[in-house]
């Protein structure tokens, strides 16, 4: 299994080795790849960007608990990248930005897009967090190693990869990390996961849906609210779509990663199912331990190897993202330069690894992440694609510091029992209305 995480290792840091000379001629060299990615890389690229911890780990979970209603996590994400591909990429990629921070700055201003910039790095490091986790939970599952000295080192290499070679080495690695993902999970686990359900079969209370027992409506509309917004306004999703070739190949890389979620979500949800079946528990490692199960001694370090990189496919995309949104957004225009990027790369690396370390509670960090995000930026991004309506820059600012302080007090503290992200959700809209206006026409 060393061998194995070594070869793949060596592999993606090769093409931040072979990306690094071209990353290095300029802010959009390094931060989007010159825009020089067709449909086919980018929807490579996206597609592993948005399938990792929370399409394979977190939703294992939710499905053994709760059975195919937890299916809600994926469909939430797919029905958000198909609405971002329908309505939004297009004109996503027609502002020519570099970051969803910018893009937002140009319909609000400069000081709004700062207020965006900083909750894009705080969310992003959260998420980083969350698939740092999620690689240890494997590694624990998975082999007999000590999870945290194996996790410092794979951290080590997708760092390096990435600030060596900007989006170009995290678009490729994507590419690689996309193969990988397909063949290892899709094309070997899951007919082994259906041949085990053949055998065991399964408790019928786990096959109701859309909704069961323990997943309610409201369950529901707190995914679409949660994870559904997030992937179709989403700092990391918007950054490949700012990195496609033009206009038609980010609305096609966002339509092919919808399908993609679901083909992965169902996939996932049948291995969660299997390994209930086994006995193997509820916990975040079971998807890591079935896979384990199913699969037996041969396939294992080439499935231990695609299960890293399923975890880590989202991980060079958060960190990057972090870095853009510093070096282009919050500091001023000198820092925005290679150089500069690659040591928020390293810092953030870093300060991720550290809070990963630090937490426990893998559900609980990948809420947190989304709940920032989803409460603070999403509505006032929408609200500046809608014609015929503005909002006051000054409210626009207003709605995202109150929709994210409203959600984590409500994460922290408990203080109505309704979820954080709806609470969030709610306070930001009300403070946009306060501020909206029509657009007179000529």
């Amino acid at each position: 299994m060393i061998a194995a995480l070594l070869v793949y290792g060596a592999a993606v840091l090769l093409v931040g080795l072979l990306a690094a000379r071209a990353s290095s001629r300029g802010r959009e060299a390094f931060l989007v790849g010159d825009r020089s990615f067709g449909g086919i890389a980018a929807w490579a690229a996206l597609s592993s960007t948005t399938i990792g911890g929370s399409t394979t780990l977190v939703l294992a979970v939710l499905v053994a608990r709760q059975g195919l209603p937890g299916l809600w996590l994926d469909l939430a994400g797919a029905f958000g990248l198909a609405v971002l591909g329908l309505f939004l990429a297009r004109k996503v990629r027609a502002t020519g930005a570099v970051t969803i921070a910018e893009v937002i700055g140009r319909a609000y201003g400069p000081g709004v897009r700062k207020v965006a910039a900083a909750l894009v790095v705080a969310a992003e490091i959260v998420w980083f967090a969350l698939l740092s986790e999620a690689t240890a939970i494997v590694l624990s599952a998975a082999t007999p190693w000590a999870p945290r000295p194996v996790l410092v080192a794979t951290t080590l290499v997708f760092v390096a990869y990435t600030l060596l070679g900007g989006q170009r080495a995290v678009v490729f690695t994507d590419v690689l990390q996309f193969g990988l993902m397909t063949v290892g999970l899709v094309a070997i686990v899951l007919p082994l996961a259906v041949r085990s359900l053949a055998t065991t079969g399964v408790d019928a209370a786990l096959l109701t849906f859309p909704f069961g027992p323990r997943f309610s409506g409201l369950d529901a509309a707190v995914l679409l609210v949660l994870v559904g917004l997030p992937h179709a306004v989403g700092s990391d999703v918007w950054a490949k779509l700012l990195s496609a070739r033009d206009e038609t190949a980010a609305r096609r890389a966002a339509l092919g990663a919808a399908v993609s979620k679901v083909v992965f979500g169902l996939s996932t949800a049948t291995i969660a199912l299997a390994g209930t079946a086994l006995g193997l528990g509820a916990g975040p490692d079971l998807f890591p331990r079935t896979v384990v199960t199913l699969a037996g001694g041969g396939l294992a370090p080439f499935l231990l190897v695609a299960m890293v990189a399923t975890m880590q496919s989202s991980s060079d995309s958060v960190l990057l993202s972090a870095a853009a949104a510093t070096v282009n957004d919050l500091l001023p225009p000198r820092f925005a330069t290679p150089g500069w990027g690659r040591l928020f790369v390293a810092l953030y690396g870093a300060f991720g690894l550290a809070v990963a370390l630090a937490m426990a509670d893998l559900i609980e960090t990948f809420r947190l992440g989304y709940t920032l995000f989803a409460s603070g930026l999403i509505l006032p991004t929408l609200l500046a694609f809608v014609s015929g309506v503005r909002v006051e820059p000054r409210v626009a600012a207003a709605a995202m510091l109150a929709g994210g302080a409203a959600a984590m007090t409500e994460r922290f503290l408990g203080l109505t029992g309704v979820d954080p992200v709806l609470i969030g959700t709610g306070v930001n809209a009300v403070v946009l209305l306060t501020g909206l206006r029509p657009v007179e026409t000529p």
